[in-house]
């Protein structure tokens, strides 16, 4: 039992915080580009530290977390959200 608990947390931090990491970098850019706060290329730039700072807080987060069932549905609604701020919101406008 002890060995299931180590596996979801490992995989909890891992792949969960990679999931969310890259819907993360995804959201940034649209809407840094969009909100025309940063060109494409200094927005990819920017998602990709962003990026960073979030994976390692969230492996942090999640190896601190006393409840694995908490970690994973919080990782869930991340991702909804996430996933739900980059297909909703408007595309950039096309490159000149």
């Amino acid at each position: 039992m002890a060995v299931l608990r180590i596996v979801s947390r490992v995989a909890a931090a891992v792949l969960g915080g990679f999931v969310v990491t890259y819907w993360t970098g995804a959201a940034v850019a649209k809407l840094a580009i969009e909100w025309d706060l940063l060109s494409r290329a200094n927005a990819g730039m920017f998602s990709g530290i962003v990026q960073l700072v979030v994976y390692v807080a969230l492996i942090i987060w999640v190896s601190a977390m006393a409840s694995m069932r908490k970690a994973w549905l919080v990782l869930a609604g991340l991702t909804a959200l996430l996933v739900a701020v980059v297909v909703l919101t408007p595309g950039p406008p096309p490159a000149p």
